[in-house]
């Protein structure tokens, strides 16, 4: 395989594991092992929370609709978000204004921090 496939290929791998890790779990995650290469990536919970919208956005922005999912509440323990429900309900309420022109995964991010500093 080429290196640009194995990189490719490792970074699928650490994403479904993250993901997993966070819906199944609840709990955060400071090290990720590559099964590709055996060796160790620490991953920041900046990168981890980075990471989890760039992969999962299209169903976070599903269950935003919706005003519920396991998706909105693993974003909401990313974020420190105590009130799951909450959280998930201010999503819902701020959809337009989240999801609205939104051209990368990180704006999504920045949109949840600056519109909902106080609120959730």
């Amino acid at each position: 395989m080429s290196t640009s496939l194995n990189r490719q290929v490792k970074l699928i791998l650490n994403g479904v594991l993250l993901s997993s890790a966070l819906i199944l779990g609840g709990c955060s995650i400071t090290d990720v092992t590559s099964s590709t290469s055996g060796t160790l990536d620490t991953v920041t919970p900046d990168i981890s929370l980075n990471r989890f919208v760039d992969v999962r956005l299209a169903s976070i922005q599903k269950e935003a609709a919706q005003g519920e999912g396991e998706n909105l509440n693993a974003l909401a323990e990313l974020m420190g978000k105590n009130d799951k429900q909450a959280f998930s309900s201010w999503m819902n309420t701020n959809y337009d204004e989240l999801f609205t022109n939104l051209k990368q995964p990180s704006q999504l991010i920045s949109r949840i921090e600056t519109q909902g500093k106080d609120l959730i």
